[in-house]
């Protein structure tokens, strides 16, 4: 049984070592914002910096797991999805609709239970998802996105 084990955990081992071969999720390189929106309230702004700005703006911040697959694989997969959906660092491109963002936000849908583990700035209360979902309507009436 124990040479079993032992064989199962080597195995382990050297599997985790090959797929550090992989390249996807170690670039690491964020894109040159092309025009960026911001919250006019600096709380609101502080709300989103540190529950979605990770996955909806041009300026991630890449914690050292991030280095590591498969995790980096999972992150970058978000980081990728998030960015494509909404990005506040391309506010001249076409956006999801204000009432959409909203009820991702307020329904709790958005940041995702994977992200919210990790980050204790993601976990917002009810108040704090209201007034994100506020600040996308000023935002949305202040500097539409583009078309």
């Amino acid at each position: 049984m124990r040479t079993v084990l032992k064989r199962v955990a080597l195995g382990a081992i050297v599997l985790l070592a090959l797929i550090q071969l992989v390249p996807y999720g170690r670039a690491h390189t964020d894109p040159t914002p092309t025009r960026e929106a911001r919250f006019q309230d600096a709380s609101t702004q502080k709300l989103f910096d540190g529950a979605c700005a990770d996955c909806h703006s041009d300026h991630t911040s890449w914690p050292l797991y991030s280095n590591v697959a498969p995790v980096s694989w999972l992150v970058q997969n978000d980081v990728d999805g998030g960015r494509r959906r909404m990005n506040l660092s391309e506010w001249d491109k076409r956006q999801p609709d204000l009432a959409e963002i909203q009820d991702v936000i307020i329904g709790g849908g958005m940041p995702p239970l994977q992200y919210k583990v990790l980050h204790g700035k993601a976990r917002l209360s009810a108040a704090e998802r209201q007034q994100l979902a506020a600040g996308f309507r000023v935002l949305f009436a202040s500097q539409p996105p583009g078309p």
